[in-house]
């Protein structure tokens, strides 16, 4: 292998042996049950407290009290904030456009002020591509349990690390932007923004809630974590993508927490599969980069209008935005969308509030690299499964775009695999879940319409593990081409 090119095999010096004592077994407890940061101060331990302490109080309640006061106090705020908002959107879709112009090309130059921080894998590897897992505190924000995921998502890293696979954690993995929905949410909401008002004259408070907050995270998902730890990290394969709920990790002073408990943790911007300044065979990114909402010109954006949402599902007492059954019903009978979203004008947001403009990274691979050639393109994000997708913006597909969904569609999991030994080095969308979510008769129709919308592939169905005596299966989803 040429030098600056990653194998999956590579192996790591890890900074711990294993996190199994550090993480309980079901990481029922919160703070205690994850092995302290090496660099743990007194505020956070005092941070840690309040949060545990809020522990003590009923849930939905708490929620309920602390959204209406919240909202309260941010409505004199409320008409300033909504315009400098929107005053600010166009500059920064503008910015944004012309990011996703340069893309293509800074991939092969290796600009990072586009990219990010770019790394290279080796393409004769295999990756399993999972994104917007959503990890989160105890309660209703809880999405991976609400939605029946983490359970599945632990099968699946057991399947794929016992056949030495490697795995890209592609974004929006612990989610620090959604609060609220518990007792627990409540306080860390609250610290959180007596964080945000002292910021500007110390940000100590900031990094201890975000590090407590993390710390919390992983202890209430701590299966999953030893699992990434000791079959994943110690042995040299995983790899992490940057997202946007998880941009606090772009702070060392906050990342170091993930990497206490993850050996050899390192953060990603975009993943390469090739050799540096050749044109790679896949480029992997969350998707955020381009999205001026947000992305990195704009998450202050994101951040607003997700805790808004969350304030306004804690008085309803119902979650929004989340793919529900009927959603993952249409996936899996063909009747889901599978098309890209092209979102022109000044404040890049489409009617159903989609904030990344998909088609403009297609015209931009297509300008640099030609129609259907060129690496292919894997995303996360928007939380929508695709498969070479139907773009109205330039009336045709774009067939070497692949979208990995996400983990946190009702009980079931989208994710991509990338199989560098196989015949067909392509990205494949794959979907988990229990036999009784996945139905046994499912078809693969022929295209119907320009849009080829996603369908279960019958032949290519697998059991990979049961949970709770039911078999856990794998299939494959993809457009029909004829």
């Amino acid at each position: 292998m040429s030098e600056g090119v990653l194998s999956h095999q590579a192996k790591r010096e890890p900074r711990v042996k294993s996190i199994s004592s550090a993480i309980g077994e079901g990481g029922e407890q919160l703070i205690g049950s994850v092995a302290p940061a090496r660099r743990r101060t007194r505020l956070d331990t005092a941070v840690a407290r309040i949060i545990n302490g809020a522990a003590r109080l009923p849930d939905r309640l708490t929620a309920r009290l602390w959204a209406a006061v919240k909202l309260a106090l941010a409505a004199p705020f409320a008409v300033p904030t909504a315009l400098a908002v929107f005053a600010t959107v166009p500059g920064a879709a503008r910015k944004t456009r012309r990011r996703a112009q340069r893309f293509p090309s800074a991939i092969l130059t290796g600009d990072t002020d586009v990219t990010g921080t770019l790394t290279h894998l080796d393409p004769g590897a295999r990756y399993l591509i999972t994104s917007d897992l959503h990890r989160c505190l105890p309660g209703a924000r809880d999405w991976p349990r609400t939605q029946h995921t983490a359970e599945v998502y632990d099968v699946v890293l057991d399947h794929y690390a016992t056949a030495e696979w490697g795995l890209i954690e592609a974004g929006d993995v612990e989610d620090v932007w959604m609060v609220g929905g518990s007792a627990i949410g409540a306080a860390v909401d609250a610290l959180r923004l007596a964080g945000g008002a002292l910021a500007p004259i110390n940000s100590r408070l900031s990094h201890a809630t975000s590090r407590e907050q993390l710390r919390a995270i992983m202890a209430n998902h701590g299966g999953t974590y030893r699992r990434l730890a000791d079959r994943f990290c110690i042995p040299g394969r995983y790899w992490r993508l940057s997202g946007n709920h998880d941009d606090a990790l772009g702070r060392p002073e906050v990342a170091e927490v993930v990497a206490d408990q993850l050996p050899g943790f390192a953060l990603s911007d975009t993943i390469a599969l090739g050799q540096p300044g050749a044109e790679p065979e896949a480029v992997i990114s969350h998707g955020h980069l381009t999205d001026p909402w947000n992305g990195p010109v704009g998450a202050w954006r994101g951040r607003i209008v997700t805790w808004i949402a969350n304030t306004i599902a804690d008085l309803r007492g119902r979650e929004l935005g989340i793919m529900d059954a009927r959603a993952r019903e249409a996936l899996l009978t063909g009747r889901a969308g599978n098309r890209l979203r092209a979102i022109p004008g000044a404040f890049s947001l489409d009617r159903d509030q989609f904030t990344l403009d998909e088609s403009a990274l297609h015209e931009a691979f297509v300008d640099r690299f030609g129609v259907n050639r060129g690496p292919w393109l894997v995303l996360g994000h928007t939380h929508i499964p695709g498969d070479g997708p139907w773009d109205p913006g330039r009336s045709s597909r774009y067939d070497r775009y692949v979208n990995a969904g996400s983990g946190v569609t009702d009980r079931v999991i989208t994710a991509v695999e990338w199989d560098g030994t196989g015949e067909e080095r392509r990205p494949v969308l794959v979907a988990f879940g229990t036999q009784d979510d996945l139905p046994i008769a499912l078809t693969y129709p022929k295209a119907t319409d320009d849009a080829h919308r996603l369908a279960v592939r019958a032949s290519h169905r697998s059991t990979i593990g049961t949970l709770r005596g039911q078999p856990v299966v794998r299939v494959e989803l993809r457009a029909p081409t004829g």
